[in-house]
């Protein structure tokens, strides 16, 4: 579970990420990697680091994958990191390893509702049109929910909090494929200014969708602490906490000087 640490380690949490073929990234290696990482909520800076790219290769790298995702948003509605993300996920091309921890937090109707427009990729004033709420109350919910699952979101070198959210929240099925597709389908290939300028409909399905996921939320935290992995996913290149902790390291010398001399918090055991 994550504690008060993680937010000053944010690689320290086991986001693991796979990658199936054949979707936007033309088996590209490079293209796989940067996707993943991308999924795990890994910042440009960090990926350049592991790639041993520049960081303008990395925002390349990303920029073409967001064009193959043919995104038409001519009004600042979406977010299009969080939205390629969304994509891949939806496709069932991008899987996320679950956590072998129970949730750490139950979540609020409210809170689910946002993380719900998060995970589709939408920006802040557009999930707050869609909600009522103004985009500060957005912003002020986000940053709860970062505290509440240990993200750091003024670690911008080494993480993107908002995607790094999505990914701990898939991780730990506090938000599961139904509902995520759900709200999917409601603003793919739909004229999203229509949706914004006339959200109550929307709203309403959004708030549903929450009320029964807040009421199923008991159950997935005792499910997921009682899953085993499956057999056939063990050998995916997942994510390395290690690695990520040695980015960070790198990244920001003068931050926990003394993490370096822990050697218990290598490479865990497979």
């Amino acid at each position: 579970m994550l504690t008060s640490e993680n937010q000053n380690n944010p690689g320290k949490d086991n986001v693991q990420v796979s990658i199936a073929p054949d979707f936007l990234i033309k088996y590209n290696p490079s293209r796989k990697r940067v996707l993943q990482l991308i999924a795990a909520g890994w910042s440009n800076a960090s990926i350049a680091e592991d790639l041993n790219f520049s960081t303008k290769n990395i925002e390349s790298i990303t920029t073409l994958l967001i064009r193959l995702a043919k995104f038409q948003d001519q009004s600042g509605n979406l977010n299009p990191r969080a939205r390629l993300v969304g994509k891949c996920y939806h496709a069932q091309k991008l899987r996320y390893q679950a956590s072998q921890e129970p949730p750490n937090e139950l979540l609020s109707e409210d809170q689910t509702a946002t993380l719900l427009l998060v995970a589709v990729g939408l920006s802040n004033k557009t999930i707050g049109k869609i909600l009522g709420i103004s985009e500060k109350t957005v912003e002020s919910r986000l940053n709860n929910l970062f505290l509440q699952f240990g993200i750091n979101a003024k670690a911008n070198k080494v993480i993107n909090p908002r995607l790094r959210l999505i990914a701990v929240t898939n991780s730990r099925q506090n938000i599961t494929f139904e509902a995520f597709d759900t709200i999917w389908q409601k603003t793919n290939n739909v004229d999203l200014d229509q949706v914004v300028n006339n959200p109550q409909e929307f709203r309403q399905i959004v708030m549903g969708v929450a009320n029964k996921l807040v009421e199923e939320a008991p159950k997935h935290r005792d499910n997921v602490s009682k899953e085993q992995p499956q057999p056939g996913q063990q050998h995916v290149n997942y994510i390395n906490p290690a690695h990520i902790q040695n980015v960070y390291n790198r990244l920001n010398p003068q931050a926990r000087p003394q993490a370096q001399a822990r050697p218990q918090e290598q490479r865990p055991q497979q």
